[in-house]
């Protein structure tokens, strides 16, 4: 993890192993939520890191509405997963209210929902594409963040692909993907909180905490499409993504280290 206050669930990916035995290089992919409210401590944090390219997920809307701030000499490139926050993890209390107090576990199918769109909608497929390549363009002298609003949904999609692309196994894989949920909880605890002051019921509180977090049954939902409908995550990328063996193997070139 960063030492990035103004930052929500910020961490590096490097340590993970590959099934070749190399590693995931350290200060090259960063994964976090929006940075709308970096502070100027925290720019330098970012500079200090090496972090030189910024890939932002988000919606054009959501972008527009709540803009990162860029440390001067970061490149900045949007690339919006999809057209809105179908996550809605930034929807307000009050539209949550109306659609979710009625059913305890409608935020949970909301997002199921939405990780099934993840897998095999067209504007999804597109923008993991063009992230990997992005990671091919940059990568031999670039180090970057990549993030969406809470660097939970989007952001976890794009972390499970490129992770299986580096040949890191399901278990690790899934272990990173859960770890948004101890670094998401102080978000939680003010939105919980909001919403208790707005008198807001249980159904709602459960509803708010299933779009807040992430799920084994969303991570479980994703992996089995992959496997049932495309035979895995690189048959996934290959035949449905686009992005070729070779290009697996140059992304492995650069963001693992180690012996082959």
């Amino acid at each position: 993890m960063l030492p990035v206050k103004s930052v929500v669930n910020i961490r590096d990916l490097g340590g993970y192993q590959s099934a070749d035995g190399r590693f995931v290089k350290w200060r090259k992919l960063i994964r976090s939520g929006e940075l709308s409210g970096l502070t100027e401590s925290d720019q330098q944090e970012l500079l200090n890191y090496g972090v030189s390219c910024i890939v932002d997920l988000r919606s054009n809307a959501e972008i527009d509405s709540n803009p990162d701030v860029v440390p001067k000499g970061i490149d900045y490139v949007r690339l919006p997963v999809f057209d809105n926050d179908e996550t809605e993890s930034k929807t307000t209390v009050d539209n949550l209210n109306q659609m979710y107090s009625d059913d305890p576990n409608g935020g949970h199918l909301r997002m199921m929902y939405v990780y099934r769109r993840l897998v095999l909608n067209s504007q999804p497929r597109k923008a993991y594409r063009e992230f990997l390549q992005s990671l091919l363009v940059s990568g031999e002298d670039k180090n970057i963040l990549y993030h969406c609003a809470s660097g939970k949904d989007r952001t976890g999609m794009c972390s499970i692909l490129l992770l299986g692309a580096l040949g890191v196994d399901w278990w690790q894989i899934k272990q990173d993907y859960l770890l948004t949920n101890q670094l998401i909880t102080p978000k939680l605890e003010r939105r919980i909180t909001e919403a208790k002051k707005a008198h807001m019921g249980r159904n709602f509180l459960q509803s708010l905490q299933s779009l807040t977090s992430v799920s084994d049954d969303y991570f479980d939902q994703a992996m089995t499409l992959i496997q049932l409908e495309f035979g895995g995550i690189i048959p996934y990328l290959t035949d449905y993504v686009g992005f070729s063996n070779s290009e697996i193997a140059d992304l492995k070139r650069l963001y693992l280290v180690g012996q082959k």
